[in-house]
């Protein structure tokens, strides 16, 4: 059983579930736990977490006909002192939370490996995947071994995975930590969801520095209101470990807000508010722009080759975070213009083409106003717009979507992004909702995402700009329940390719 899972040590639940009561047992040693039924063997601790469809005690059963040792559960049962096949008593924990308890426990499980290196976790409505990228990039250029897990990837110090998960569950969370701190990381940056937050899955680790980058409207299918999305994102405070920063941005609403009732030091960064790291846009070209990076009485120009406007933002919260680290702003400035591309995120693509093409993972309202504003400043002529909304959630958002992307394009193609198994059709019947009627004649709808994007870079001409927006680096496309192979970059470019001739006549 041991020999199955790597870098684990025996965990006693007594020992680590302290306020849980117990029946059955005196205490268990855990060698693996899971969440899932199905997934039970025998001898697993099986934590018992609540869902709308599933009945808890009948799925207690099922775990302990499958061989189940333990239960972990947050309901008290009829019977919470059952047996096995055997005539033994299993041992019941009742806790609080049973998400937390899982939570603690995998830490446990590996021996609590954030508890040995510098934890750095980022959080925030947009922003969080370009902050932590930038963040593990400065910590690289002062010579420090980075672990990464965000939207991008994982990576342990040696070697890295894909990943398209915000924030991963407990257990491969706990797993990435340990691969980082076997191969001697100092480091580890952490993009941190709200969902993740909500459901308790950081529970058991300590950060050294929190970011918040900012907290607009999103994610409310999930959270239901956005009072219960602002308060998931507050509970990243509870994760902050004595001592450490928790890094604001103070042209965001809610950094004024939080720095009301906070009793951490803070280092707040913004462009329009007084600030403790501030930047000024001294050039912007559609491949590269100049800030100057400010903070305290040092001032020094920071250029680089990811451009837009949001992508300020994340400079300053990555210079906020290296400075709350002990780095010196040279050190800081390297390390950010040391990226050239960051996957997916206003990803330039350049074949030889005599106009702009952009891949973005953006989609928010604020993400897409923000993106289309700045191509307008740097492109000559028309701005050409692929877009479409992700299925089975956001929806409230899709009128204001359909809205700014048919007002700030000269052109738009609304097609399919993830539908799921939400109708197309009615994704792009709610996107069309919010166009206004002066703006209809720009828009076009075809459900063929790889279509849409061959027929917009067949209508540029020179001096425009292709703006194909919303998945990013993504290399799949969800239609119902398959998961069907597609990469807009890998589109986009073949046709740039194809058609290099053309571009050179």
């Amino acid at each position: 059983m041991q020999s199955c899972f790597q870098g684990i040590s025996p965990v006693s639940l007594r020992t680590h579930l302290v306020d849980a009561e117990l029946f059955g047992a005196d205490d268990y040693v855990m060698l693996n736990g899971v969440t899932d039924v199905h997934q039970v063997i025998a001898g697993d601790v099986f934590f018992a977490i609540p869902d709308k469809q599933s009945n808890v005690s009948l799925m207690i059963d099922e775990a302990i006909l499958r061989g189940a040792g333990a239960v972990v559960a947050e309901e008290m049962t009829d019977n919470p002192f059952r047996m096995d096949s055997a005539g033994r008593l299993i041992p019941f924990f009742l806790v609080k939370s049973v998400r937390s308890a899982y939570a603690r426990c995998c830490q446990a499980l590996y021996r609590f490996p954030a508890r040995q290196m510098n934890m750095i976790g980022i959080t925030g409505t947009s922003g969080k995947t370009m902050t932590a990228f930038l963040t593990a990039a400065i910590l690289g250029a002062a010579d420090n071994t980075v672990g990464l897990l965000n939207t991008l990837g994982c990576f342990d110090g040696l070697d890295a995975s894909a990943n398209t998960i915000t924030t991963l569950p407990p257990k491969r969370t706990s797993s990435w930590l340990s691969r980082m701190l076997q191969n001697d990381c100092s480091h580890a940056v952490m993009e941190i969801s709200s969902k993740a937050l909500a459901l308790s899955r950081l529970d058991g680790i300590d950060f050294q520095t929190i970011c918040i980058t900012n907290i607009l409207r999103d994610h409310l299918d999930f959270h239901g209101t956005l009072a219960n999305y602002r308060a998931a994102k507050m509970r990243i405070f509870e994760y902050l470990g004595r001592g450490g920063t928790a890094v604001l941005n103070a042209d965001d609403p809610i950094a004024t807000e939080v720095t009301r009732w906070v009793k951490m030091p803070t280092i707040r960064y913004g462009v329009n508010e007084p600030a403790d790291v501030s930047g000024m846009v001294l050039e912007q070209f559609s491949s590269e722009q100049t800030i100057l990076l400010t903070a305290g009485a040092e001032t020094l120009p920071l250029r680089t080759r990811i451009v837009g406007n949001h992508y300020i933002y994340d400079c300053l919260a990555a210079t906020a975070i290296g400075l709350s680290l002990g780095l010196d702003l040279p050190t800081i400035v390297r390390g950010i213009e040391s990226v050239d591309a960051i996957p997916g995120r206003m990803e330039r693509l350049e074949c030889g083409q005599p106009f702009s093409v952009f891949v973005d993972a953006g989609h928010t309202p604020e993400e897409l106003r923000n993106t289309l504003h700045f191509l307008r400043e740097v492109t000559e002529g028309r701005i050409l717009t692929v877009f479409g909304a992700q299925g089975g959630t956001g929806k409230s958002l899709r009128a204001r979507q359909g809205d700014i992307v048919s007002r700030l394009s000269n052109r738009v193609v609304f097609t399919d992004m993830n539908p799921g198994n939400e109708s197309s059709e009615k994704i792009t019947d709610e996107l069309l909702a919010g166009v206004q009627s002066r703006c209809q004649r720009r828009v076009s709808v075809c459900h063929s995402r790889a279509e849409a994007i061959v027929n917009t870079l067949k209508m540029a001409e020179r001096g425009d700009c292709v703006l194909i927006v919303g998945k990013g680096n993504e290399k799949f496309q969800l239609v119902g329940g398959e998961a069907r192979k597609h990469d807009d970059r890998e589109i986009a470019r073949r046709w740039l390719f194809q058609n290099a001739e053309r571009f050179m006549s």
